[in-house]
């Protein structure tokens, strides 16, 4: 193989973009429209997600994992424009960060068994389309971790998210729009507790690691 088609083969040939920055470009690209649409026109939206073929794996990757990242970060840097020792904090991020992976998909599979309650589907996929959609305006929110007292702002961002959950419980999870309010009531209160549950969680592991880091 000479080096002309070496060059081809990993997209480098002159004048061309590597396969791989064009793919994250793509990615990143369909991510941001995503953010765009679910929040500026939801009720155009959610009927496209609702159709949109099921996979975890995607949605993780290219939507949930990235957005999940932004308030950890932004307390990460926070914390560090405040003149704070950064060790811990990396910890506490990390654990938060994987914690809220974990967090999004139990929710994502008890929203959609709470579903048939209200006369909608038992359907796991859709239960986590709906919560990682829905939870994208309080994933942005994390932004304002970098100054905690702009925490309101954030608290602003979740409530529009209980709202979108409301809007996408018909088109996703099949739940008859009278009934989209008690499934959203109840949703609601099933995250919020799953969500400080795990957050206690959290706080035990950091306290564990960072016990056993000063032994």
């Amino acid at each position: 193989m000479d080096c002309g088609t070496l060059f081809i083969d990993v997209g480098l040939e002159a004048g061309a973009t590597p396969w791989w920055i064009a793919a994250f470009k793509g990615e990143f690209m369909n991510m941001v429209s995503r953010v765009r649409d679910i929040l500026v026109s939801p009720n155009a939206e959610w009927p496209v997600i609702a159709a949109e073929p099921a996979d975890i794996g995607a949605l993780y990757t290219g939507y949930i994992a990235p957005l999940a990242a932004i308030g950890p970060i932004a307390t990460l840097v926070g914390a560090v424009l405040r003149g704070y020792g950064t060790g811990a904090i990396v910890i506490l991020a990390v654990i938060g960060f994987v914690f809220a992976l974990i967090t999004v998909f139990i929710v994502g599979l008890v929203f959609g068994k709470v579903a048939p309650m209200f006369g909608g589907r038992d359907d796991m996929d859709r239960g986590l389309k709906l919560v990682a959609y829905s939870s994208t305006p309080y994933w942005l929110g994390g932004i304002f971790n970098l100054v905690p007292l702009l925490g309101l702002l954030a608290l602003v961002a979740a409530i529009y998210g209980i709202y979108l959950l409301y809007l996408g419980a018909t088109p996703v999870m099949g739940v008859p729009r009278d009934k989209a309010v008690g499934y959203t009531v109840v949703a609601v209160i099933i995250y919020i507790a799953l969500t400080v549950l795990i957050g206690m969680v959290v706080g035990v592991v950091f306290l564990a690691m960072i016990g056993g880091a000063a032994r």
